[in-house]
């Protein structure tokens, strides 16, 4: 540790009495300076001080706040364990049934070899209110004929089957011949006929007394004409 060392006054004998007034100077600023760094040391040692004791201060307080919170846990454990009792006073035993434990037989089953089987189509005609049909889907035609009507007619049965037509449909009218081309001939159009009347249009006898009332004739002749 330092020693405060203070340099002696500008009016002492020393610097009087001293012959060699530089080295007395020097001799002055070596003990400033020594000085000057013992106040230095002794300000960073209180500082280094004062930072230990702010850091035990903070250890300590850590372990409070832990302390705390561990007593603030054990409060809320017993509130939980009171709160779960008093649930538990309102509950019923339950009794459990213990089931055996699933073991795997030691010989296993063959598996059974797949059989295909024809599809029944008859197999749902009973379910449901539809309407029943004791007919064979398919009917014979050379045995029951062209014509002969389909079984269950009305509700809903099977048609017979017919024999295919023996004329030959007649063939579409062709689209090229109503049109004119470069090699095609200029005709003239046929002119269109007149409308003829009928023969019992006159021969009607309300018709004719209808052309032939002078009572209609002369309000015809009465209607004012309006030129437009």
């Amino acid at each position: 540790m330092y020693t405060m060392v203070f340099p002696p006054a500008p009016t002492s004998p020393t610097y009087v009495c001293a012959q060699d007034k530089r080295k007395a100077l020097e001799e002055t600023k070596a003990y400033t300076t020594q000085s000057l760094a013992s106040v230095a040391y002794q300000i960073n040692a209180l500082a280094n001080n004062v930072l230990q004791l702010l850091d035990i201060q903070a250890s300590q307080l850590r372990r409070m706040e832990s302390s705390i919170n561990h007593i603030s846990q054990t409060v809320d454990i017993h509130k939980e364990k009171v709160a779960r009792r008093e649930i538990g006073i309102l509950t019923t035993n339950k009794n459990t049934s213990r089931t055996h434990k699933i073991i795997a037989p030691g010989n296993m089953e063959r598996p059974v070899r797949y059989i295909r089987k024809p599809i029944d189509y008859t197999l749902l005609d009973d379910v449901g209110h539809g309407v029943k049909v004791r007919a064979p889907p398919f009917s014979n035609p050379s045995q029951h004929g062209n014509n002969q009507p389909a079984r269950g007619g009305g509700g809903g049965g099977t048609l017979s089957r017919t024999n295919p037509p023996t004329q030959k449909p007649p063939s579409p009218p062709m689209a090229g011949r109503g049109t004119l081309g470069r090699n095609t001939p200029y005709k003239t159009l046929e002119p269109v006929k007149p409308p003829t009347v009928p023969n019992d249009y006159m021969t009607s006898p309300a018709r004719l007394g209808s052309q032939h009332s002078p009572a209609r004739t002369a309000s015809l002749n009465q209607r004012p004409r309006t030129h437009r």
